[in-house]
């Protein structure tokens, strides 16, 4: 029990000291704080295209670069008072859509879904909310977007500053122009959205359900969850059930049963942590480290075409300013190699 309680504290430090460095950054409200460089916001096209957030003084980017190609340009440039989260490709990759926020959400809470065409240059809005929308997904159609969106922000304690919470899965459709909230679950926090290639199912990560008792508090995990859009009631742990430290990003293999996840390398040490990526197989129930780079690895992205699986690492983690820097990796784990961003 006591090594488990350990575990708890130790997980929700983890996920303060990332809510400080990802959700620090993007709800804060020094409006004279200038942000440069890159964010850990990326994709990848089945074509290998690279779309990644970078900041210049203060305005958020998004920038295309393909590594083969050598050619990089700027796509879309926004004021300093907005940041850019989440831009993501069709599966053609002719377009991107992404989400933008106001960097004060405590004095003007809105989210606005936008799609950029890349032949076209059209910069087109798809709808605005006055809630905190954090990620988005095509669905296998790309008749329409998934996407989570918090139900309140506000504080949960008189320390803490105001953060999204009360989490749900919610549906646009493109032709209807219609909005659908498939879940009422109000989840203090959800992470990681991802879409059944069938359609009938998402993917999230989020707390595991607790006895309401103080024993059974201290042993509760995240951990990947499958949710029905059929029966939105019922969620399924598709991730380790007894795994006993968190998990956090994920991403799936396309045609196999892998995720690649991120997890703490070094949860006993009492040191700062490390975080690795991991391979789990849904059907063999077996895992595999795939980093040891001792530092914070995150935000797994596998390219449909190239079997590789890129990723994020922050040399400053834990610090002040982040600095991240783009890898990528066979899917077994071999050959890790930096991706040099120009105008990084």
């Amino acid at each position: 029990m006591r090594k488990k309680m350990i575990i708890w504290i130790m997980s929700i430090l983890a996920i303060v000291t990332l809510s400080l460095s990802v959700l620090g950054m993007f709800f804060g409200k020094n409006e004279d704080e200038k942000l440069n460089g890159l964010s850990g916001f990326y994709d990848v096209s089945a074509q290998g295209t690279i779309a990644y957030v970078t900041y210049s003084e203060g305005k958020p980017e998004i920038r295309l670069f393909h590594p083969e190609q050598s050619v990089e340009t700027k796509a879309i440039e926004l004021e300093n008072d907005q940041y850019i989260l989440n831009p993501t490709f069709s599966a053609d990759g002719s377009t991107i859509i992404y989400i933008s926020t106001n960097k004060d959400l405590e004095e003007s809470l809105e989210s606005t879904i936008l799609q950029f065409n890349l032949e076209t240059k059209e910069n087109q809005e798809i709808f605005s909310v006055a809630s905190a929308i954090t990620e988005i997904e095509f669905s296998p159609d790309e008749e329409s977007l998934f996407y989570l969106m918090a139900g309140v922000f506000e504080n949960y304690s008189p320390i803490a500053s105001k953060r999204p919470h009360d989490f749900d899965v919610h549906e646009y459709r493109f032709a209807e122009d219609q909005h659908i909230q498939h879940t009422e679950l109000k989840e203090y926090s959800m992470h990681s959205l991802h879409i059944a290639q069938d359609g009938e199912s998402v993917f999230v990560r989020m707390d595991e359900e607790a006895e309401p008792t103080p024993e059974e508090s201290f042993n509760v995990h995240q951990r990947i969850f499958e949710i029905s859009l059929s029966n939105p009631t019922e969620r399924t742990v598709v991730s380790d059930p007894n795994r006993e430290v968190d998990i956090f990003d994920f991403a799936f293999v396309p045609n196999s049963k892998d995720i690649i996840f991120q997890s703490i390398g070094n949860i006993d040490s009492g040191d700062t942590f490390e975080y690795e990526l991991y391979k789990y197989n849904i059907e063999t129930k077996e895992e595999k480290q795939l980093t040891n780079l001792r530092e914070y690895t995150t935000n797994p992205v596998i390219s449909a075409n190239q079997n590789k699986i890129y990723f994020m690492v922050d040399k400053r983690f834990a610090k002040r300013n982040s600095d991240y820097h783009l890898y990528q990796m066979n899917l077994d784990g071999t050959d890790v190699k930096e991706i040099q961003l120009p105008n990084k």
